[in-house]
């Protein structure tokens, strides 16, 4: 039988390995390091609509900042049902969670962008569903790959 959790981590894996860049990929604690410098997480809802809530446990949130000195690069990878995935980098998880365990909350408009809100901030800029896989390859400026917000994305 195929667990749900393969799908969904098979969505944002088979995203990354189509990649160019992407040269190597082994699964590692709670996610996959690709090119043996940068740690992806996998979270998933199999909630079909929008807003989509994730949770973020003391223990991963322990697991994950324990990693934060191994590797280059640290994204999570948020699975939005059949929607899309919504990249941040780890830094823009913290400051949404108040550098502790919490929960992101992730909202689309029909063909509109990722807004994304925290238990402790909101997101100021949204989120392009073309960000994952661009985010665990490139050191962009974080502006590249976002969008101004909008009025209409404030999370209640």
């Amino acid at each position: 039988m195929i667990e749900k959790q393969e799908f969904y981590h098979g969505a944002a894996v088979l995203r990354a390995i189509q990649d160019p860049r992407c040269m190597s990929m082994v699964q590692f604690d709670l996610g996959y390091v690709v090119n043996v410098k940068c740690l992806f997480l996998v979270k998933y809802t199999t909630k079909p609509s929008s807003p989509w809530r994730f949770t973020f446990s003391a223990d991963e949130f322990g697991r994950i900042s324990s990693h934060l000195n191994s590797f280059a690069k640290i994204v999570v990878t948020l699975v939005c049902g059949d929607d899309g995935i919504c990249a941040l980098d780890w830094a823009e998880a913290e400051r949404l969670l108040g550098m502790q365990p919490g929960w992101i909350s992730v909202k689309r408009s029909f063909s509109g962008s990722y807004a994304v809100a925290g238990s402790e901030g909101l997101l100021k800029r949204r989120i392009p569903l073309k960000r994952w896989p661009a985010l665990l390859f490139d050191s962009e400026d974080m502006n590249e790959l976002t969008e101004p917000a909008t009025s209409e994305d404030d999370h209640n």
